[in-house]
């Protein structure tokens, strides 16, 4: 027989656990996922990673508050990434190495705006997505994440999902730098070395384990969410920019700015929204060739490891914004990338090859001249040691 205090202890469990989840739902109903090819919604908790219809990639969809001014929307207590927290999911007990507030410097003989984005905790930009992607395994309960990375969002992952006690795998190509290789190790993570890019994501998606959650950032809308901080912080910081111009693989932090600079312009704060421009190596330009057809000479690009993704899954997307916004796609070589990467580091700029692709992407790009462009620095040099030592002479 089930005592008086047995039931009362069983009813207060469940009034607890209906109060948690209308909780939760409450935090979560200005945001919703979303397929835009099949128009499918799913649920903000779902451990999809793309459409189970037509196997696109999920968006996340945000319903923006109102307010006179923008620094209504923010948390003054806070200084990176989750001051925006009213615009982010999964930010009540979010996932924090103390990511975002990145610095930017003005080369003003130039009207360049560089925002360096490598000053994040694991020294890159994904830093911003994985704070939000792991927030969101945190918030789901699940026991494991899986990634698949050709370094730097690797190491992104494998850092904040040591922070949220959560076990990590990494799939890496082998040719991936060994200083990255190593710290993804150190951070805790498995590291399973594959034969190539692809062949890293194809074993990542297919060796989901039960309790597990995949946050390629290739497909992982939170990442985008992550990204588009960093339009919010060249906003309050008094910079708009004519142009941006960035490194593109997954796309995700070109999206992911581009859909910061929309919501600011959504939400009334921003009259115009940038022109977006894409850089990529000649050796894999999936986008460029998309936009402008095949490569004609290529003269290589295997500087640029960390943008060589052949066929990203948010390609329609990125041509869609170069188109909306009317901006271009550009390729770059590996002596053109040396020649920049030169430049940058006598500016004190430190920075990994892949970073130094933009950089020399606008120096060829003559109608950039005479704008406000900005150009985001997207991984710290000191992670490509191997490669820096072998292009200057010590």
């Amino acid at each position: 027989m089930i005592s008086l205090e047995e039931v009362l202890v069983k009813k207060i469990s469940k009034i607890s656990i209906k109060n948690q989840e209308v909780a939760c739902r409450d935090r979560h109903m200005t945001f919703r996922l979303l397929c835009k090819e099949c128009n499918k919604n799913y649920p903000i908790n779902t451990s999809q990673w793309k459409c189970d219809s037509c196997r696109r990639p999920l968006n996340l969809v945000t319903e923006l508050p109102r307010a006179d001014r923008f620094d209504q929307l923010t948390d003054k207590s806070e200084r990176g990434l989750w001051r925006y927290k009213r615009l982010i999911p999964f930010s009540e007990d979010p996932v924090t190495l103390g990511e975002g507030n990145t610095p930017i410097v003005e080369m003003k003989s130039e009207g360049v705006f560089l925002k360096l984005e490598y000053f994040s905790p694991t020294g890159s930009f994904k830093d911003r997505g994985a704070a939000v992607s792991l927030s969101r395994a945190k918030w789901i309960g699940v026991k494991g994440i899986v990634e698949d990375s050709s370094g730097n969002a690797g190491i992104a992952a494998a850092a904040y999902a040591a922070k949220a006690n959560i076990r990590a795998r990494i799939y890496v190509p082998k040719d991936a730098p060994l200083p990255k290789r190593l710290i993804i190790h150190a951070c805790g993570a498995d590291v399973v070395e594959c034969d190539s890019r692809k062949e890293a994501s194809t074993r990542a998606v297919n060796e989901l384990k039960e309790n597990e959650l995949y946050v390629g950032h290739t497909w992982d809308p939170f990442y985008i969410e992550g990204m588009k901080t960093a339009a919010y912080e060249c906003f309050e910081s008094g910079f708009v920019p004519d142009v941006v111009v960035t490194p593109v693989a997954s796309g995700t932090l070109f999206l992911g700015l581009y859909k910061g600079f929309l919501e600011l312009n959504e939400m009334g704060f921003l009259d115009k929204i940038p022109a977006f421009y894409a850089v990529q190596g000649e050796g894999c330009a999936p986008v460029y060739e998309a936009a402008h057809g095949p490569i004609q000479r290529i003269k290589g690009s295997s500087l640029a490891d960390g943008i060589r993704i052949d066929d990203p899954p948010r390609k329609d997307e990125i041509l869609k914004v170069l188109r909306k916004t009317s901006g271009d796609v550009f390729t770059v070589n590996d002596d053109e990338i040396i020649d920049a990467l030169k430049d940058l580091y006598k500016k004190g700029i430190i920075v990994e090859p892949t970073s130094a692709t933009v950089y020399a992407a606008f120096k060829k790009a003559n109608d950039l001249k005479n704008k406000r462009v900005l150009i985001p620095m997207t991984g710290t040099g000191i992670k490509t040691v191997d490669k820096i030592s072998k292009l200057f002479i010590l």
